[in-house]
């Protein structure tokens, strides 16, 4: 497959022309990752941004407590560290592949000049921005005023809606999840996080099989997701 056809497969860049993205491949930079192997580090200085063009990548942080918060995953086609380019500042969080993966690193004067050649380009990444920002909103609102169930079933629901495979009214999630990458998801340890997964497969909301897990009643699911009266 040419680098024009590769890149247009990607939202972010299918604005541009064969052309432009033929020039885009050969300033880019391909970079094959083992599982489990950083991409970048909180608080390191930025100079590219990446698009995830097989495998998946999570953005986390740890806190100074060794707790973790994970962020996304990023599968194929989603892109990442560009705030930091657009800011002109460190990096605010960390990223690693969590398994086999490849992706297209755009150093920080080549995403610069995208942006100015295109409008649609900038606008694409300020509705991503802002989609990032919408959800950041709710993570806080979470933290502040969900108890722990209402924030791993909302977590569950979110995975479930952004990967997972429809079988009937049920939502079973593509990829593997352990109990500790679940409590980083939902900003908590494994201790509340095994709880509250308890208490959702007593009440028939989810199961887990093999790894993997399915919502079987995303709407009473939902029902948990409320604020603290």
């Amino acid at each position: 497959m040419s680098g024009a056809k590769l890149l247009k497969r990607i939202p972010f860049l299918s604005a541009l022309s064969p052309k432009h993205l033929n020039e885009v491949f050969r300033l880019a930079e391909e970079l094959s990752l083992g599982a489990r192997q950083s991409v970048f580090a909180k608080r390191q200085d930025a100079d590219a941004m990446y698009i995830v063009l097989s495998g998946r990548v999570k953005i986390f942080t740890n806190s100074s407590s060794k707790k973790r918060k994970t962020f996304a995953y990023l599968k194929e086609g989603e892109f990442f560290g560009e705030m930091s380019l657009l800011e002109g500042t460190t990096r605010t969080a960390a990223a690693q592949a969590v398994e086999p993966s490849r992706l297209l690193m755009i150093h920080r004067k080549d995403f610069q000049r995208l942006l100015a050649r295109d409008p649609k380009l900038a606008l694409y990444l300020l509705r991503t921005v802002c989609e990032r920002l919408r959800r950041a909103n709710e993570e806080i609102e979470g933290l502040l005023f969900r108890n722990i169930l209402g924030r791993v079933a909302k977590a569950m629901l979110e995975l479930g809606r952004r990967s997972g495979e429809a079988r009937g009214d049920a939502l079973t999630l593509k990829e593997r999840f352990t109990q500790q990458e679940l409590a980083d998801v939902v900003g908590t340890t494994r201790e509340p996080l095994t709880r509250a997964l308890s208490s959702l497969r007593r009440a028939g909301l989810v199961a887990q099989q093999d790894g993997r897990y399915t919502i079987l009643a995303p709407d009473k699911l939902a029902g948990l997701c409320v604020e603290i009266q």
